[in-house]
């Protein structure tokens, strides 16, 4: 099987940020957006958001890194954002931010966790050098220059990380001063709710709405549902239950796709995914992959305290 990154992946040369397909050891395929010289780990970062509801089985209808953000790369190729989605708003999920280099250009999203802390996808900071990482929360539009902008203090990577759909997909981003934005709490051992079968879950981003389409300049969102092991295993053969969780309908439609990775999957007002991969983006019987934030919050939790 094929993979394509949720964050527009990045070539070696410095100075360059790119979009392509990257093959990973499971032979999933991932898109993500990768800022400045950066390695492509793959994933589905940069996407938008707008919380919705639905019933499961139901489809939901300068240096400072303040730049524009904009929807190309310096190199003019597009990003991607979220399938199906619709316009959501910082007011109402204030916890949702996005990554970006030093340029302005948004390469994943992420999760205030607490005022200095944002949670995000591995695959997005594995080898993005702190001075060149910042975090912009409170802006719906990338153009526009409202919300705050914070350079990246300190980055962890789980040390179990390798490649998109091996080791645990999850960075934490030290910020150098705090947000005023309200954080998302984290989901835990007990939450085994949220992960049910049929669960309503939103997903946020500035990412693609199509399958190699275009960045959304704004923050968009969409409702999937949370599936069951054996579905999730059925599409991705290297699906672990203890790193992963997926969504999606049968009939596809709605998902994370390019430039999403490192965005949040919520449930029950909680943080219990992280974007992380997906066999195309919105296909049928193919759902979206993310970083399981409940079985793994003692290690996170370890990095926020």
């Amino acid at each position: 099987m094929e993979a394509t990154p949720r964050r527009p992946a990045g070539g070696a040369r410095p100075r360059r940020v790119r979009r392509m397909a990257v093959l990973v050891p499971t032979g999933l395929v991932v898109f993500a957006v990768v800022a400045v010289g950066l390695v492509s780990f793959g994933g589905r970062s940069q996407a938008v958001t707008s919380s919705v509801t639905v019933e499961a089985g139901a489809q939901a209808g300068d240096g400072t890194g303040d730049g524009a953000g904009g929807a190309t790369g310096d190199d003019g190729r597009p990003q991607a954002r979220i399938v199906g989605g619709t316009r959501a708003s910082t007011a109402a999920a204030p916890w949702v931010v996005y990554l970006t280099d030093s340029s302005g250009f948004q390469f994943c999203g992420g999760t205030l966790v607490t005022p200095t802390k944002v949670v995000t996808a591995a695959h997005c900071t594995a080898s993005a050098p702190d001075r060149e990482t910042f975090v912009v929360a409170g802006r719906d539009d990338k153009d526009a220059k409202s919300g705050h902008s914070v350079g990246v203090q300190k980055t962890w990577v789980s040390p179990t990380f390798k490649a998109v759909g091996d080791g645990l997909d999850v960075s934490v981003l030290t910020l150098a001063e705090p947000l005023p934005e309200k954080p998302l709490p984290l989901a835990g051992p007990s939450d085994t709710a949220l992960y049910g079968t049929g669960t309503a879950a939103t997903i946020y981003g500035w990412g693609a709405t199509s399958e190699n389409g275009t960045p959304s300049r704004y923050l968009l969102s969409a409702t999937v549902p949370i599936r069951d092991d054996a579905y999730c295993k059925k599409s991705a053969s290297s699906f672990d239950a203890k790193l992963l969780t997926c969504a999606g309908f049968d009939s596809g439609g709605v998902d994370t796709c390019q430039g999403d990775s490192g965005g949040p999957l919520v449930a029950g007002g909680k943080l219990i995914g992280i974007t992380s991969f997906g066999d195309g983006c919105a296909r049928a019987g193919k759902p979206g992959f993310y970083t399981r934030v409940g079985a793994n919050e003692d290690v996170i939790r370890a990095q926020i305290a």
